[in-house]
């Protein structure tokens, strides 16, 4: 775990105050942190002034190298999904050069603390980030009057997914509320994976999404 000291304004006074933040979980050596990031409990700070309880969003890397991989989240700034692309490639690149002394190299880029959870179970249960995408835009597709991307976020739910079938759940992107629960058969997400994974003959998901910022929202809503 790293900690950076921030100088940050309260959003209900505007008192301003130093707050020191995690930019870096490494859960072999905090595991608690897994489940305090779950709970929204990470960089929460209380003002001095006003008592009001806020939650920090910063740039912060999140290790598990006994399941060897590594996520980054860079909370989207004025420059949008592709300054964070820039940022990260930038980060990725020195740090495979400094040889990952540190742990694994972050492989996978995230912009909000909703995406790192869903990315956290969805790599914690196996499954391959850019099918799960894929299949996003299939239902997006499929469903495209009650589900427009520009407003509904699609999120894979991996503790109501069993071993038949994958849990969705759509969320309103203006508030945030959770909407709907849709599944997808896993035999489907299974045939999908080997599909891609064949001998050249299906176009390759990293076709479809490219950049270290995976998303069929993104891809859909431009």
């Amino acid at each position: 775990m790293a900690e950076q000291v921030h100088r940050i304004r309260c959003p209900s006074c505007g008192a301003e105050q130093d707050a020191r933040l995690i930019d870096e979980i490494d859960v072999s050596r905090r595991p608690e942190l897994r489940d305090a990031l779950m709970a929204n409990g990470v960089n929460r700070v209380a003002c001095p002034s006003c008592g009001f309880s806020f939650r920090v969003d910063v740039d912060l890397l999140y290790r598990d190298p006994a399941r060897g991989f590594a996520i980054r989240w860079t909370p989207a700034g004025k420059d949008g999904a592709a300054g964070a692309e820039r940022s990260f490639v930038e980060r990725r690149d020195a740090a495979a050069a400094a040889g990952g002394a540190e742990g694994p190299v972050a492989a996978h880029l995230v912009l909000t603390r909703v995406e790192l959870v869903e990315r956290i179970f969805l790599l914690e249960a196996g499954l391959d980030e850019r099918v799960i995408e894929y299949v996003k835009h299939l239902i997006y597709s499929n469903n495209a009057k009650a589900l427009d991307p520009a407003s509904r976020i699609l999120l894979f739910n991996a503790q109501d997914s069993t071993p038949e079938n994958l849990c969705f759940v759509v969320q309103d992107a203006s508030d945030g509320r959770f909407l709907s629960v849709l599944h997808y058969r896993r035999a489907a997400y299974e045939a999908l994976r080997e599909m891609f994974d064949d001998d050249g003959q299906t176009p390759n998901l990293m076709e479809l999404f490219p950049g270290p910022y995976v998303s069929a929202r993104r891809l859909l809503a431009g």
